[in-house]
């Protein structure tokens, strides 16, 4: 009889503290040193988005839609995609070898400036440094398709697949990085805290704290 009394007694207390545990408008964490900033708009129909923000401004995005049971959030991100806003052009040039190719290298910011890149095969970890003046790599002709990897520090990275059958002149615009969705993930956390005015992510000193704001 106690066991029950006691089992019951639980549920109660579970039940008291967080049955109208509820999430609605705008919380945002209180960044730990120079930690990033989360910002999550809880939304009609169990819908949220989800910013964080660090010292170069907004990093990550997101959107979908969350479960809170008992003190559990879950947070479960939909599909989304992104496509490049740098801008890539390859023209066919013949070679003038019946063993190796050509690729020239045109590669510029979205403002007309010739930029020093790294070209690298995918999956392999030698870089090849292209100049605005040292813009060609010679390699041996192939039918085989190969992706590329072209790198700018601070710029997108661009994938480029391509057949060393022929030769080729490769323009490219680069533009600064863009934002980086999340899609398909789920961020799940353990509340230990749950207030009309916020949210604990955990009990240690690093766990997020959440406070509303607001819009």
């Amino acid at each position: 009889m106690m066991k029950s009394t006691l089992y019951i007694l639980i549920i109660l207390i579970s039940f008291k503290i967080y049955p109208q545990a509820k999430l609605e408008g705008k919380y945002c964490s209180i960044p730990i040193g120079e930690s990033d900033v989360i910002c999550i708009d809880f939304q009609e129909k169990n819908r949220f988005e989800y910013k964080r923000s660090g010292c170069l401004g907004l990093a990550s995005f997101g959107e979908g839609s969350y479960e809170l049971k008992n003190s559990t959030l879950r947070l479960n991100f939909d599909k989304k995609e992104q496509n490049l806003r740098s801008k890539v052009s390859i023209t066919e040039k013949p070679s003038l070898s019946d063993h190796n190719v050509v690729f020239e290298f045109n590669i510029k910011d979205r403002y007309g400036i010739p930029l020093f890149v790294f070209v690298s095969e995918k999956g392999n970890d030698k870089d090849i440094g292209i100049y605005p003046e040292e813009n060609k790599i010679i390699l041996p002709k192939s039918n085989q398709t190969v992706t590329y990897k072209v790198i700018a520090v601070g710029y997108e990275i661009v994938e480029l697949s391509l057949q060393q059958l022929t030769g080729k002149v490769i323009d490219i615009v680069l533009f600064e990085p863009q934002p980086k969705p999340i899609s398909e993930q789920t961020i799940s956390w353990e509340l230990s805290e749950i207030k009309p005015d916020g949210f604990k992510t955990g009990e240690e000193f690093w766990n997020s704290t959440f406070r509303k704001v607001q819009k």
